[in-house]
């Protein structure tokens, strides 16, 4: 049995993802989230759909350096192999504020969290593992964004509004330089990014009524997702044996593969990222795969 880790999974594309994943009874399916009751409430609906009972609520505050580290201590309890890690959990630039770790809240929710989760779950991941970061179009928003460094990303001014916009341009240099990385060590484990597109969900930047739904239909067609598509794009990309050598790449609200922004392979501006998240993480060299941060 293979065993899936979806963050976020207690509602919209985490949630419907982990639905058609628990289809198939060959896959054990960690949902990983933050509220305790929401994650027992979605365990319940999925084992009710899909006779699935290799449900597993867990609980994690991605925001939390902290919170990530318990949960990766509560995961080798298990004593299981990782397959699949989604790294899916996210909030909107809505929300403002900073974490207990002084971090600002939708940088350390949508990728610092998730940089450390997956740097301290490698080491307990199958030879072939999965890892899919989900990302957003909103990478390269209308207008565009530039680089202001990574201190700019973490302690950015309040009234910055593409403070989303940056930390979905970081899970895309989260996936390219970790796949460089573990290509040089020869690892078979393999990293993507997933573009869901702008869907209607309680935690997505997306328009929230039906006139501005149909505003941006009409005005940018080209960022718009369908909950329904793209959960079910990405549990085949989770899932398919198609996908099993795919790495590197960046899946666009389905299973076709696209380039993201020009910003996005800039290799000086993910490796500075790279170096600060370690540092930012206290992440250490036998915390991970060996020879992973050199």
């Amino acid at each position: 049995m293979k065993t899936v880790i979806i963050t976020g999974a207690n509602s919209g594309l985490g949630y419907e993802t982990a639905k058609k994943i628990a289809k198939d009874k060959e896959y054990r399916v960690i949902l990983a989230c933050r509220n305790k009751d929401k994650a027992n409430e979605a365990k319940e609906e999925i084992i009710k759909e899909t006779d699935n009972h290799n449900i597993i609520p867990m609980i994690v505050d991605i925001s939390s350096l902290h919170s990530v580290r318990s949960f990766v201590e509560e995961f080798k309890k298990l004593d299981l192999k990782l397959d699949v890690l989604v790294c899916n959990a996210g909030i909107s630039p809505m929300i403002s504020g900073t974490t207990d770790e002084g971090f600002e809240l939708v940088f350390a929710t949508n990728y610092l969290g998730h940089f450390l989760l997956t740097n301290l779950l490698l080491p307990f991941m199958s030879k072939d593992a999965r890892i899919i970061n989900i990302t957003s179009d909103m990478h390269n928003p209308p207008g565009g964004i530039e680089w202001k460094g990574v201190e700019y990303l973490a302690h950015p001014p309040a009234d910055d509004r593409k403070k989303y916009s940056y930390s979905k341009l970081c899970n895309i240099y989260l996936t390219y330089e970790l796949d460089e990385r573990l290509k040089k060590l020869g690892s078979k484990i393999t990293v993507n990014a997933f573009n869901p597109g702008m869907m209607k969900t309680n935690f997505s930047a997306a328009p929230r009524n039906a006139a501005q739904v149909a505003f941006v239909k009409m005005t940018m067609p080209d960022r718009v997702g369908d909950l329904n598509k793209s959960s079910t794009a990405l549990a085949e990309i989770v899932t398919n044996n198609e996908f099993s050598d795919i790495t590197g790449k960046y899946f666009d609200r389905s299973v076709k593969i696209k380039n993201s922004s020009e910003l996005s392979y800039n290799k000086e501006n993910r490796l500075e990222l790279w170096n600060k998240s370690v540092e930012w993480t206290n992440l250490k060299n036998d915390e991970t795969i060996n020879g992973l941060l050199d």
